[in-house]
């Protein structure tokens, strides 16, 4: 349903390497773009919202973020100790099946960021260092 990272095996053989399984799970929901929002920069004190790219790591942490909040809000389906484990299981799985939230999270990110390219050519930003970090 949903696409995962290019050149990944079929979803059918993820099973035999869990950490394959995880590490393919949060970076293909890892978002490419984060919105940086610059107080009093537009006309009349509004902020100006201006889409950056974001390195490796902070990719894979904000995934990880995004996946532990849908399972922190979860319903526990029993009691006991084990519970924590089962959900974010169940959440890992519905990720590499497309069925998770955190797919449309990531494209309303990549839809703001898509909408907010326009502001990269504001005036006040002209002549004033870009937000790219190396």
């Amino acid at each position: 349903m949903r696409p995962l990272l290019p050149g990944s095996p079929p979803p059918g053989q993820l099973p035999l390497n869990p950490l394959l399984y995880l590490t393919l799970a949060i970076d293909s929901v890892a978002p490419i773009v984060r919105i940086r929002s610059l107080k009093g920069m537009a006309s009349g004190g509004n902020s100006l919202d201006i889409p950056e790219p974001i390195d490796a790591r902070a990719r894979r942490r904000m995934a990880i973020m995004w996946i532990l909040d849908v399972v922190n809000k979860k319903r526990s389906t029993g009691s006991g100790r084990k519970q924590f484990a089962a959900r974010f299981g169940a959440e890992i799985v519905a990720v590499i099946e497309g069925r998770s939230s955190v797919w449309d999270r990531r494209q309303l990110v990549h839809k703001m960021g898509t909408a907010a390219r326009a502001n990269l050519s504001h005036p006040n930003l002209a002549g004033k260092k870009r937000f790219n970090r190396p």
